[in-house]
């Protein structure tokens, strides 16, 4: 658990006994209850300990709250997630209009404050669900508990921004088909950051078939993409295609320039994975040169990064080096880095010193992943393999 050693500094958390709270009412149990249940679990937590994590007395052992994770079906890292987000605690606002506090959120998240956009959001869950639960206020519970995800996921608290999804989506008759659609997308973009694909595509396939239905054209090209992204990680790039194309017509079709620059490249990645290399390269430099004259350093670094992988694929390892140190120079601007392109570039450069049988080159590539794998989030293939591989040198030590 990430925030073990932090948590048992505490006495106590009050964030986390209103957390347990909220968790125990949402199931109708009582204090009592719980306690019987804790023992089904295997586990002994009696109602007078509850009550004092309940009011933030004194904090859970490991092993109460591997219990409390059971009984209450979530994830251990739950906890840990809502005793971290304890440090926004002072920025939230006492009072305010629901609409301003959730317009000033969305600009907060927009604007990369998202510790300040949780609390703001929070308060308006708080007031809304204080309060009559007519049609409107129901829309605007909704609209904040997605916005509240959103605000999470940047965070990198994934576990608690899909409880907020779910918690929006029991309300889904009730919703506005947008806001279905859109936590549906949310839900899709989660899963497939924790290697879920037949959740993630299953959403992705729920929110379009919502959009197009209700001819929500934008959105319907974000689940497009989003499926097309999961075909592509599942090893499917042909089908893939097909619905990158589809959601590039629309983003062309709208001038939304820096989406369809990001799906040609996605599209020549898929023709470099079906071993088409010629017609991958050249989509891949034609994007190259989109994103270079629309000043986008991030689908520069990434068309860099494909067109690396498909000179490393014909065994070009010379090219391939070459692309990969102009992506880089890409992904680390000023204080701006981006840690997936960069490990991707790591990863490819570490296979190639394997290959080559260069330990020096290895060592290198070794270290700069280990760095760079506690930022993501995101379980891409190459994330899974060295994971694989961090984990076979445990197991064998």
């Amino acid at each position: 658990m990430g925030s073990q050693a932090h948590a048992t500094n505490l006495k106590g958390s009050l964030r986390l006994g209103s957390y347990l709270r909220k968790l125990r009412n949402g199931y109708g149990y009582s204090l009592r209850r719980v306690e019987e249940r804790a023992r089904a679990e295997g586990g002994e937590i009696d109602n007078s300990q509850l009550s004092r994590y309940e009011k933030g007395i004194c904090y859970p052992s490991f092993d109460k709250l591997r219990v409390l994770a059971n009984v209450f079906n979530v994830s251990i890292q739950s906890f840990s997630d809502v005793v971290d987000l304890e440090v926004y605690e002072e920025l939230k606002p006492e009072i305010g209009d629901p609409a301003e506090l959730q317009d000033e959120g969305v600009n907060a998240v927009k604007e990369g404050d998202c510790g300040r956009a949780f609390v703001l959001f929070e308060r308006v869950i708080e007031m809304l669900s204080d309060g009559p639960m007519d049609a409107e206020t129901q829309e605007q519970l909704g609209r904040a508990r997605v916005n509240q995800a959103a605000a999470l996921t940047r965070l990198g608290k994934l576990a608690l921004a899909e409880q907020e999804l779910r918690n929006a989506l029991r309300l889904s008759e009730r919703l506005s088909p947008r806001l279905q659609a859109r936590a549906l997308l949310a839900l899709a973009g989660i899963h497939a950051d924790q290697g879920d694909h037949f959740l993630s595509e299953m959403e992705a396939d729920r929110a379009y078939n919502i959009a197009a239905r209700e001819s929500l054209d934008g959105i319907a090209a974000q689940a497009l993409t989003a499926h097309g992204m999961v075909l592509h990680e599942r090893g499917q790039p042909a089908k893939a295609i097909e619905r990158f194309r589809q959601a590039v017509k629309y983003y062309s079709e709208n001038e939304q320039r820096f989406e369809a620059i990001q799906l040609r490249i996605n599209i020549g990645a898929c023709y470099v994975a079906l071993g088409k290399n010629r017609e991958g390269i050249r989509m891949l430099r034609e994007s190259l040169t989109e994103a270079r004259s629309g000043s986008y350093r991030r689908l520069e670094a990434l068309a860099w990064s494909n067109i690396g992988e498909a000179y490393y694929r014909q065994s070009d390892t010379r090219r391939a080096r070459g692309c990969f140190r102009e992506s880089d120079a890409l992904a680390i601007y000023n204080n701006e880095k981006h840690p997936d392109i960069l490990f991707f570039n790591a990863f490819h450069e570490w296979k190639m010193a394997i290959e080559a049988e260069n330990p020096t080159r290895e060592r290198m590539a070794f270290g700069r992943l280990k760095a760079l794998r506690s930022s993501l989030e995101r379980r891409s293939l190459e994330v899974e393999t060295f994971d694989d591989f961090v984990e076979r040198g445990r197991n064998h030590a």
